[in-house]
């Protein structure tokens, strides 16, 4: 039995590429969120898949936090594991907008830590040269 993931090939996924000028944005942006959706990730993409707590940070622990109850263990692995997940997840999703945006978009972006503050700021741009209807 494969899985999901196997059955949605390259050629189903794949996003037309962002013009420079912005001008195919709107197609553009419901074509990515579909792929992006179609691998699970839409919350990187729309920010709302936010990146786990480190226990660490938490009230009355500091960087020198180590775990010494069984309870804290569990947390601090349930932690690696949903960090490791996330971290995946942000990938896969940079990826999908760094092929399908030209280069000189992607030298503005690489930058930002989130593929939701990629979209964003692409967003914004989009919003800001569109033509006003009067």
């Amino acid at each position: 039995m494969s899985s999901s993931n196997s059955k949605l090939g390259d050629d189903f996924l794949r996003v037309p590429k962002l013009a420079a000028d912005g001008e195919n944005w709107m197609t553009y942006k419901d074509r990515l969120s579909w792929s992006v959706d179609a691998r699970g990730f839409l919350g990187h993409l729309d920010g709302t898949e936010k990146k786990p707590i480190d226990p660490s940070t938490l009230s009355g622990r500091g960087a020198s936090w180590a775990p010494t109850t069984s309870d804290e263990i569990r947390e601090l692995s349930a932690y690696r594991t949903a960090m490791k997940e996330w971290r995946i997840g942000e990938a896969i999703t940079k990826q999908q907008i760094a092929g399908t945006i030209p280069d000189s978009l992607f030298i503005q972006v690489k930058n930002l830590a989130t593929a939701g503050e990629i979209f964003t700021l692409r967003r914004a741009a989009a919003k800001a040269t569109r033509p006003k209807v009067p």
